[in-house]
């Protein structure tokens, strides 16, 4: 494949699993020496933000980004660096969970002034007045295909509660978050119409299953782990967690019908400085190229759909927005947990030590 650019154009190179992106050079850089603090959830994650956006976004507009990880919940941050008027961060990945967080009770992000017509392309629920998501993950059923061989393994969550059909350990996430989903959709529930959550019923669903969980996980590492290693047949996973078991080598099948996703976004801490700076920075960040070098680096899907022009076949099977795999599954509503999650948590904790 051949490609012939003007005007200063060059290429950025995606993973191997993927197709090269076009970057385009505009020569503008009018906000000469200024930099932005940018802060990101770290680890493999943030290694994608940096190589898909902070660097790009750099020599584009010669606007310095310096990359910060934050904790794992920085509502609490984000909210003291408001109140203090201490902006250690101009921009901040968040949940949609975590920006009803920072609705109360008061508003401590900034309006960006942006709207779906300005992105087209992107997933809807993907853009609100304070917030512009830029990432997509799943959580998903998945099962070792040495233990269920030739497509055999469940396909449902009523598979996984179906212990006669589908023998085997089981590891279940010690979280409300996606775990009661799963119960309800074993019920019968359509995961087009979870919401609001009947939490009753996701417990005596739960009761059934409880003496067959062998594993109560609760870290993504732990996930991996316990995936990679045998030590349980199928369990509940995030999809990125699934692929790094299926990239070191182990048999493992990811589900995605019934499966859930949700998003990361960016927000500006309300009464930024910098705050239009921050809001290029979020504009160039849903350029779909850019989003693709972004999942080439990482298992996280992109938000804009043309991003898949730009992503290889074989890679666009491993992401959660894909045609193919977003069929099946639905929103998370994050602000449903945001809501319900403590009283959640404190009644599941009870139950397990029942």
């Amino acid at each position: 494949m051949s490609m012939h650019f003007k005007n200063r154009r060059t290429l950025i190179a995606a993973s191997a699993a993927g197709i090269v992106a076009p970057y385009v050079w505009t020569g503008a850089r009018a906000f000469g020496a200024q930099q932005i603090t940018v802060a990101d959830v770290g680890g493999a994650p943030g290694d994608a933000i940096r190589k898909a956006f902070y660097e790009p976004f750099e020599k584009e507009t010669g606007i310095k980004v310096i990359g910060v990880a934050h904790d794992s919940d920085p509502t609490t941050q984000f909210k003291l660096a408001v109140d203090t008027r201490s902006f250690i961060w101009d921009v901040c990945s968040v949940t949609p969970g975590q920006l009803v967080y920072l609705s109360r009770p008061k508003s401590y992000v900034e309006n960006l002034n942006m709207r779906p017509d300005d992105f087209p392309d992107l997933l809807p629920g993907m853009i609100t007045p304070t917030w512009v998501g830029f990432s997509v993950w799943s959580n998903n059923l998945a099962y070792r295909t040495d233990k269920f061989p030739n497509g055999a393994g469940p396909q449902t969550w009523a598979d996984y509660w179906n212990v006669k059909k589908f023998p085997g350990r089981r590891g279940l996430y010690k979280n409300g978050n996606g775990t009661l989903e799963a119960a309800l959709m074993a019920d019968g529930v359509p995961a087009s119409k979870l919401y609001p959550l009947d939490v009753d019923r996701a417990f005596r669903m739960l009761d059934k299953i409880k003496p067959y969980v062998n594993v109560w996980w609760t870290t993504g590492a732990q996930n991996t782990q316990i995936l990679q290693s045998g030590e349980v047949a199928m369990s509940d996973t995030w999809g990125s967690r699934a692929y790094a078991a299926i990239e070191s080598g182990s048999p493992i099948r990811l589900v995605w019908s019934e499966g859930l996703y949700s998003m990361d976004g960016w927000s500006i801490p309300a009464g930024c400085p910098r705050a239009d700076l921050g809001r290029k920075f979020i504009r160039f960040c849903m350029k779909p190229e850019l989003q693709a070098i972004f999942s080439n680096q990482i298992v996280n899907a992109p938000t804009n759909r043309k991003a898949y022009q730009f992503i290889s076949p074989d890679r666009a099977r491993m992401l959660a927005t894909s045609p193919e795999n977003i069929r099946g599954m639905a929103p998370s509503d994050q602000l449903w947990w945001a809501d319900n999650r403590d009283k959640v948590l404190e009644r599941l904790q009870d139950w397990l030590l029942s």
